[in-house]
C-alpha cells in the first residue's frame, strides 16, 4: 500500500468517526502527494520582502504586498492556470477572484484570520512550479499580531524546504533565529536569501552578510552554504541590480530536479504517523464512551466544555509561578556571567596591551583595523572554552526548569483534568525539549559597531601617525574588547531566557490545542455511544468490535510492523 492509499484510507476512516477535520488533512495531504507538490516555505521576520520575493520569482504580483505587515495566514502557490480559492474548516473549498486575496490574507481585511480560513490557495502559470514546488507565503514573525506569527509556527509540521528571507538591514532577530532552529528540525533543505540589498552600500553589506552567516552559522551548529544577496523589488522590476537572482532561481531549479520526489516522499511518510496517531487517539476516546454510562459520558462532555475556562484561570495563576523559576535561573547565570567578567576582562586587557606594545603583534597593528583584528583574537581564545561550558551550564539548567514547569502545570491542571474525566497526560504531552543541537551559545565579532568607522575617524586614523596614531589604535582596541567580552557574555543570559520564554508559549499553546481536541472527540464519541446504547447491548458490541478492527488498522497504516506510538 502507498503512502497516498494510506492517507485516503485514514481519510475514509476519520469519515467513519465525524472528524471532518482529520479527514480534510489526510485528504488533502494524499491530494499533493498524487500530484508530486512539496511545500518550500518562505520564512522570516515580518518585512523582510517574502510577498515581494515570491512575486518575483512566479513572475507575477499576484499576492499583496505592503508597508505595514500584511499577510495574516500561509498562503500556497502552485502550478495552474491562474485562480484562487480558500479551504473551509470542514474541508470544502471556496473559489475566489485571485484580486480577492487581499480580502482573505491580509492583516487589515482579514485580521487574525476573523474570517475563518483554513488554508488560501493559489495557482499561477509559473514556470518554476510546474514540477511540483509549491511557494508558500508566511505571515512574519516579530510583528503586532501574535496571530499571525503563531499561524506561521504551527505550519513548520507541513513544510518539506525552506527559503530563509533575512534582511540586509536591520540585521536577523532572535525571533527568526528561534523560528529556523524549528525549521532545521524538520527540513535539511534550507536555502538562505538575504533580500533588500539595495538598502545599502557594498561595504555595509558585505559586513550584514559575513555577520549573518555567522550568526545563523553559529545557532544551527553548521554551515550555511551560499547565502543569496538579492532584491526581490528589483528583480520584480527587471532591474539589473537584483544581485545574485539568476543563481537563487537556479537554485530552486535545481531542487525541483533533484530533491522534489525525496520531498514528497518524505512529507507522506511523517503525515501518515502524524494523523495516524491522531486518528488512534480519537478512537480510543470512542470506545471509552461505548464503556462508560451515557450519564458519565455526558458529564465528561459537558465538565469539557466547562473546562477551558477552568484552565484558562489557571495558567494565569500558574505565570507567577514560571516567572519566579525563570528568574531564579537568570540570576543564577547572572551571578556566573558577573563573575566570568570579573575574573577575564582585567586580564584580557592587560594580555591586549603587551601584544600591542610588543612581539609580532606591535608590527602589524600600525592601523585601527589591525589592532581591532587582535582584540577580537583576545576575547575569541577567552570566550570560546567560557561559551562552551556555559552550554553545557545551560542545557542542564533548561531540562531542570522546562520539567519544573511541567510539574507546576500538572500540580495546576491535574486536579481539574481529573475531575472532568480527562487523564492530565492527555493535556499535558510536552516535556523539555534538547537544549544541545538545537542552539548554540556562539561567539559574534560585533565589527560592525566598531568597523568601518565613520568617515571621520578614518581621515583621522589616516592623518595621524606614528605613537601618537597607534595610542588612537590601541584605545579603539580596548573598547573593542570591552565590547567583545560584556556583550558575548550577557548573550548567555539573554540566550537561556529567550528559550525559557518559548518553553512557556509552547506550554502553553499545547495545552489550550490538546484541550480543544479533546473536547471536540469527546463530543462526537457521546453522540455515537448515545446512539449504540439507544440501539441496545448487541450495537454496542458490533460498534465496539468495528472500533477495535479499525484501531489496527490505523496502527498498522501509521507504523506498519511497530507497536502503537499510543497506548491502547
Amino acid at each position: 500500500m502507498t503512502e497516498t492509499d494510506a492517507l485516503d484510507r485514514l481519510a475514509a476512516l476519520a469519515d467513519e468517526l465525524g472528524a471532518a477535520e482529520l479527514a480534510a488533512e489526510c485528504r488533502a495531504l494524499a491530494e499533493r502527494g498524487r500530484e508530486g507538490r512539496f511545500y518550500v516555505a518562505c520564512v522570516g521576520q515580518f518585512k523582510r520582502g517574502k510577498s515581494t520575493l515570491i512575486n518575483a520569482l512566479i513572475g507575477m504580483p499576484v499576492l499583496p504586498s505592503g508597508v505595514a505587515p500584511v499577510t495574516a495566514l500561509p498562503t500556497v502557490v502552485r502550478h495552474g492556470p491562474l485562480a484562487a480559492r480558500i479551504r473551509r474548516a470542514d474541508g470544502e473549498w471556496i473559489p475566489i477572484e485571485p484580486d480577492q486575496l487581499r480580502a482573505w490574507v491580509t492583516e487589515e481585511e482579514n485580521p487574525g484570520n476573523r474570517r475563518g480560513a483554513a488554508a488560501v490557495e493559489v495557482s499561477v502559470p509559473s514556470p518554476l512550479l510546474a514540477q511540483g514546488m509549491c511557494l508558500v507565503d508566511t505571515p512574519g514573525l516579530g510583528s503586532v499580531f501574535e496571530a499571525n506569527a503563531r499561524a506561521t509556527r504551527e505550519f513548520v509540521p507541513h513544510i518539506d524546504a525552506a527559503v530563509v528571507v533575512l534582511g540586509a538591514d536591520p540585521p536577523i532577530s532572535g525571533d527568526e533565529l528561534a523560528l529556523l532552529e524549528e525549521v532545521a528540525r524538520q527540513v535539511d533543505e534550507l536555502v538562505f536569501v538575504l533580500n533588500k540589498i539595495d538598502r545599502l552600500p557594498p561595504d555595509d553589506l558585505r559586513e550584514a552578510a559575513g555577520f549573518t552567516e555567522r550568526v545563523v552559522a553559529g545557532r544551527l551548529g553548521r554551515p550555511v552554504g551560499r547565502m543569496y544577496p538579492v532584491s526581490a523589488l528589483a528583480a520584480a522590476r527587471g532591474d539589473a541590480r537584483a544581485g545574485a537572482w539568476d543563481e537563487l532561481v537556479a537554485r530552486l531549479g535545481r531542487m525541483t530536479a533533484e530533491s522534489g520526489q525525496a520531498l514528497v516522499a518524505g512529507a507522506l511518510a511523517r503525515g501518515v504517523r502524524r494523523l495516524g496517531c491522531r486518528l488512534e487517539h480519537v478512537l480510543l476516546e470512542h470506545r471509552a464512551a461505548l464503556l462508560r454510562p451515557i450519564e458519565e459520558s455526558e458529564r465528561r462532555a459537558r465538565e469539557l466544555g466547562e473546562l477551558a475556562g477552568r484552565v484558562e484561570r489557571s495558567l494565569v495563576e500558574l505565570a507567577p509561578l514560571l516567572s519566579v523559576e525563570q528568574q531564579r535561573l537568570s540570576s543564577g547565570f547572572e551571578v556566573e556571567r558577573e563573575r566570568f567578567l570579573a575574573e577575564t576582562a582585567p586580564a584580557a586587557r592587560e594580555e591586549l596591551r603587551a601584544r600591542l606594545r610588543a612581539g609580532p603583534d606591535a608590527a602589524r597593528a600600525r592601523t585601527r583595523a589591525q589592532a581591532l583584528e587582535v582584540a577580537n583574537e583576545v576575547a575569541r581564545a577567552r570566550l570560546e572554552p567560557w561559551l562552551a561550558e556555559a552550554e553545557r551550564a545551560a542545557a542542564e539548567a533548561y531540562r531542570a526548569a522546562t520539567a519544573r514547569f511541567l510539574d507546576l502545570a500538572r500540580g495546576f491542571l491535574g486536579p481539574l483534568a481529573e475531575s472532568a474525566g480527562v487523564q492530565s497526560a492527555d493535556l499535558l504531552v510536552g516535556g523539555s525539549e534538547e537544549f544541545e543541537g538545537t542552539r548554540r551559545f556562539y561567539f559574534t565579532d560585533l565589527l560592525y559597531r566598531h568597523d568601518p568607522a565613520s568617515p571621520w575617524v578614518w581621515i583621522a586614523d589616516a592623518l595621524i601617525r606614528g605613537r601618537w596614531g597607534r595610542r588612537r589604535a590601541a584605545a579603539a582596541a580596548e573598547r573593542y574588547l570591552a565590547d567583545l567580552l560584556l556583550v558575548n557574555a550577557a548573550r548567555v543570559q539573554g540566550d537561556l531566557d529567550e528559550r525559557l520564554w518559548e518553553s512557556r508559549r509552547r506550554l502553553e499553546a499545547e495545552i489550550r490545542s490538546a484541550l480543544s481536541a479533546v473536547h471536540r472527540t469527546a463530543t462526537r464519541a457521546l453522540d455515537r455511544a448515545r446512539a449504540a446504547q439507544a440501539a441496545g447491548q448487541r450495537s454496542v458490541a458490533a460498534e465496539i468490535e468495528s472500533l477495535d478492527r479499525r484501531l489496527e488498522a490505523v496502527r498498522e497504516l501509521a507504523a506498519p510492523g511497530q507497536p502503537s506510538a499510543v497506548g491502547a
